[in-house]
């Protein structure tokens, strides 16, 4: 999963991609480079970030959306919003992207337009997410957090879900390790796990490793986490993590 940001204040890349000429030709590149699914997102979700209006998110994503193919390669949307939600699963959107889990409103959503979802770990939105870190084992609350939603999901006909543990999301450095090293206990029946570590701050607090200088951590997390059974991998660095990750699996089998 390539990520793109229509935003002008994503943590790596904000202004990048925030006219339709250079966000298109990002996703034709992220293409060539090996992305099966492009993840766009029209509002930052970094700590500290604060919300934007349905309109102003809508604006950003529908110009976008209406000039891609729907039949070539997977489309998800990152919203929070029911209402952008329902409104690009209408647009032929294929996976809606919740940073918050999801609820009702978008199951229905989800199965009304036949999109898989992700469902995402974050203790509280992101303006204030960093002050909810206390979860004692945070590996246990995460599952549950997972299985009280898997019984949220089982009442609605999604032709497929993911759970995200959230890395960066509400969580220490030493608590994104920690998931991370236990990403096999997320592996569920009848869900797929994603992660989402590329460039992420855990990796340069650890390593003290500016956004431009976490490369190696994010090659090495995404290897580690595909061989622990993660089906989807979120990266900004896609050619990279497709040929680290076809090297591990030449040498591994």
């Amino acid at each position: 999963m390539g990520i793109l940001n229509l935003t002008p204040d994503s943590f790596s890349d904000g202004g990048r991609f925030n006219s339709i000429k250079s966000a298109l030709n990002r996703i034709h590149e992220m293409r060539q480079q090996g992305a099966d699914i492009i993840d766009i997102g029209a509002e930052s979700t970094r700590p500290g970030s604060n919300s934007i209006s349905v309109e102003e998110e809508l604006d950003r994503l529908l110009p976008v959306l209406q000039e891609l193919p729907k039949d070539r390669f997977l489309i998800s949307v990152d919203s929070n919003k029911l209402e952008v939600q329902a409104t690009v699963a209408k647009k032929g959107v294929h996976i809606l992207n919740n940073i918050m889990g999801g609820n009702e409103g978008l199951c229905k959503v989800a199965e009304k337009h036949q999109c898989g979802v992700v469902c995402m770990h974050t203790p509280a939105p992101p303006a204030t997410m960093q002050r909810h870190t206390d979860y004692g084992d945070v590996v246990i609350a995460v599952l549950e957090h997972f299985q009280n939603k898997h019984a949220l999901f089982q009442k609605h006909d999604i032709p497929r879900y993911w759970v995200d543990p959230g890395i960066g999301f509400g969580k220490t450095s030493k608590q994104c390790i920690k998931l991370l090293r236990e990403t096999q206990k997320f592996c569920g029946d009848g869900w797929g796990v994603l992660i989402g570590a590329s460039r992420k701050s855990w990796i340069g607090k650890t390593f003290d490793a500016e956004v431009n200088q976490r490369i190696g951590g994010s090659l090495a997390t995404a290897i580690y986490c595909a061989q622990q059974g993660a089906e989807i991998l979120r990266v900004h660095d896609i050619h990279e993590t497709v040929q680290a990750l076809a090297t591990a699996n030449l040498l591994y089998n």
